[in-house]
């Protein structure tokens, strides 16, 4: 019998696909504090994750440990490196949440550019006379740069281009001919480009390499008046540098579904800012990214039990193949 642990809570269809195996028991925790996992972890062949914080100080306990699953596709919260030398995959859910997260994208992007919240709070405090105080400003003829060119990226180009947008796509691994098919501009450097640019969206996943890749030298270079969206991860914006922006008057707004540290403190400056438009992390929050979300990390353990899981959803296969 095999024993898959589910971290937070998951889509039943997900479920459905392990009790469909005879061999699969499915272990459940109450709440994911690193003493609870520590001994979640220890009779367990694979695990299935969300937000769940795996360390290798948790993750060396789980010695009959096959594979980890993500349920999505980021994979900051796991302890990547000590699961690849173990030669443990590190399976994703490849492409389950793209298009909800391209669509959150448009509009997140749409409710900065619109000032909707604003608009939406003068209806409902009684402020109608006071609509003619707010200028929106156009996505169609306005530059945007979308900063990471993959899944998402390649989702959230040709929305771009549907409102009229001017694209230039931004990879260190760009596919050029995909971007002049799509009609984009096709750049590996984003920063030349900032200086003119109406939008930046964000969709590259956070490593090293891109830890504060929008930090204060980016920021002051970017046009003033531009709007920063982030659907990617917190932690590849400087908040502190972008707060300085906004409060300067550099920036227009920003439009942004994660935050460096999740969940911010209720009285954090970012939050309280009329010109920043937030949501909780929830860019994959449609039903059908959920159960195709769930549905794929369950078939990612079944897949690697069987030793044939999908080279596309094993995010450190380079490493895997390595070692």
């Amino acid at each position: 019998m095999k024993r898959v642990l589910i971290t937070e809570h998951m889509h039943e269809r997900g479920t459905d696909v392990l009790n469909a195996c005879s061999d699969i028991e499915i272990v459940r925790i109450d709440n994911i504090e690193p003493e609870t996992l520590s001994g979640a972890v220890k009779d367990v062949d694979a695990i299935i994750a969300r937000s769940a914080l795996l360390t290798s100080d948790i993750l060396k306990g789980a010695e009959k440990l096959q594979v980890v699953s993500r349920h999505g596709v980021g994979c900051d919260s796991i302890d990547v490196a000590h699961l690849t030398s173990r030669n443990i995959p590190v399976a994703i859910a490849s492409g389950a949440n793209a298009r909800s997260v391209a669509e959150h994208t448009m509009g997140l992007m749409l409710a900065a550019a619109r000032e909707l919240p604003l608009l939406d709070n003068l209806v409902k405090s009684g402020r109608w006379s006071e609509r003619n105080n707010y200028r929106a400003c156009d996505l169609h003829g306005a530059k945007i740069i979308i900063l990471g060119f993959g899944r998402v990226g390649k989702l959230v180009a040709p929305l771009c281009k549907a409102f009229g947008m001017e694209v230039v796509v931004a990879d260190i691994k760009l596919d050029a001919d995909l971007a002049a098919e799509m009609g984009c501009k096709g750049v590996d450097d984003f920063r030349p480009e900032l200086a003119d640019a109406d939008f930046l969206t964000l969709h590259v996943p956070l490593d090293d390499s891109t830890r504060h890749i929008i930090s204060t030298d980016e920021l002051a270079v970017m046009k003033p008046g531009s709007i920063l969206v982030n659907c990617a991860r917190g932690g590849v914006v400087n908040d502190d540098a972008l707060l300085r922006a906004l409060e300067s008057g550099h920036l227009r707004g920003a439009a942004l579904d994660v935050m460096d540290v999740e969940p911010p403190t209720p009285d954090h400056p970012l939050i309280l800012r009329s010109d920043v438009v937030m949501t909780p992390h929830n860019g994959a929050g449609a039903m059908s990214a959920a159960i195709a979300m769930a549905e794929m990390s369950a078939q990612n353990v079944i897949d690697q039990f069987n030793g044939v899981l999908r080279d596309d959803c094993t995010f450190n296969l380079e490493g895997l193949r390595a070692s």
